[in-house]
């Protein structure tokens, strides 16, 4: 659970305390404005978002962003960014009735020359590459619940006396299942089995989220799992595990290059 907090005033001396409780492996996040809650929820699947509320008149945005490896929390309030240490922020503004006036029609045009020229230059390129970037570290986050599924699937095959099973599927958790007989007896070996499904299940929802030590973590423990095949011989496992990194450590690569790719070359006024 992580927990950032930001304390500071209005001009009328009015002071406030903004806090978010975010639990980062269940995407679950509550923010509070002097202890009242203002937003409780959040999805599994998030790594990041943005929630805007009203602050006693003023208005408030809270960000969440991720890099990959850790999470990052902006205030802004009113359009001013409020740092760690506090500040002062100006008065709500009064509501005043607003003059509508129509727009003339060289500002229309003007207006609508940036569409039309983005209209004619076809689909944005750096949309394009963003969205394909994302495919592909969707793609690549995947390949852990196949890893999960046909693991289960091999377990499965074993209770029923199946000598058959898919090279995809680990072997680490039958050499976990020894160690765990061992110290707990034969009846308690399918814990094994259910850790490391559950990991790779775990690890493949954070990845095609997009969090980057997921794919890292179950890069690292999938190819050891695929150094056990050298040992038992196993050189088709061998063949399917070196095609499943090269997806996976393609997809983290994809992933650094997202951070970097703007989603779209389209500017604002």
């Amino acid at each position: 659970m992580t927990t950032k907090r930001w304390d500071f005033r209005d001009e009328d001396l009015r002071r406030y305390s903004v806090e978010i409780e975010h639990a980062v492996l269940t995407g679950d996040r509550r923010i509070t404005v002097n202890g009242r809650e203002v937003f409780h929820g959040g999805k599994f699947f998030d790594t990041g978002g943005e929630h805007a509320f009203d602050l006693e008149g003023h208005s408030a945005r809270l960000r969440i962003g991720s890099t990959g490896f850790a999470y990052n929390y902006t205030l802004v309030v009113d359009g001013l960014t409020i740092p760690p240490e506090g500040a002062t922020i100006p008065r709500p503004a009064r509501n005043a009735p607003a003059a509508v006036v129509p727009a003339t029609e060289p500002d229309r045009v003007t207006a609508e020359q940036p569409v039309v020229a983005a209209l004619a230059r076809g689909p944005d390129p750096a949309a394009l590459a963003h969205a394909e970037l994302l495919k592909r570290v969707e793609n690549g986050g995947r390949w852990f619940y196949w890893i999960a599924g046909l693991s289960a699937v091999n377990f499965v095959f074993f209770v029923v006396g199946s000598n058959n099973g898919f090279a995809l599927g680990t072997l680490i958790d039958w050499l976990l299942q020894g160690a765990v007989e061992e110290l707990a007896g034969p009846s308690f070996g399918w814990i094994a089995h259910v850790l490391v499904i559950g990991l790779f299940a775990f690890l493949g929802v954070r990845a095609t989220a997009g969090t980057q030590w997921a794919f890292i973590v179950g890069g690292v423990l999938y190819a050891l799992d695929g150094v056990l095949f050298l040992f038992v011989g196993g050189w088709i496992g061998i063949a399917v595990h070196a095609f499943a990194l090269f997806a996976i450590v393609g997809a983290t690569i994809s992933l650094r290059r997202l951070h970097g790719t703007p989603a779209t070359t389209l500017q604002r006024a």
